[in-house]
């Protein structure tokens, strides 16, 4: 499996800048893998998809917050999805779920935010493209 760490993802808790880190990985040609972590927080998320090149896509999240058991949320994202690669939609999924997961667990009713920069998303379509990527 290849796997990088992606740069160009921010994520804030009422205006403040949370650390994280997020690789993403495949493993063979329809699987995409996606692990986030917030230390400060005691937060991770690791995603998994699984699809055909054209169609549905089978969505797995596990989460994991302080205090409370591993969180597991499985859906079907269906036909086209926003991305330009299966990667790309992968990775914007992740992201969304991510944002859900520190809005429900976060201490504040501050507003969550996530901002993908362009070069997140060229970094997820080079993790598709195993001769580009070196194994982590």
């Amino acid at each position: 499996m290849a796997r990088i760490a992606l740069t160009g993802i921010t994520l804030a808790i009422g205006g403040t800048t949370q650390d994280c880190s997020t690789t993403i990985g495949t493993a063979g040609g329809y699987a995409v893998i996606v692990a986030s972590a917030l230390p400060g927080l005691g937060i991770t998320l690791t995603s998994s998809y699984l699809a055909a090149m054209i169609g549905d896509i089978a969505a797995s999240h596990l989460a994991s917050v302080p205090g409370g058991p591993p969180i597991i949320d499985q859906h079907i994202l269906p036909g086209d999805q926003p991305g330009q690669t299966h990667a790309q939609t992968c990775l914007l999924d992740h992201v969304a779920e991510l944002r859900d997961t520190l809005d429900a667990f976060s201490a504040t009713a501050a507003l969550v935010t996530a901002d993908i920069a362009d070069v997140a998303l060229e970094q997820a379509q080079r993790a598709w493209r195993d001769d580009d990527v070196s194994p982590a």
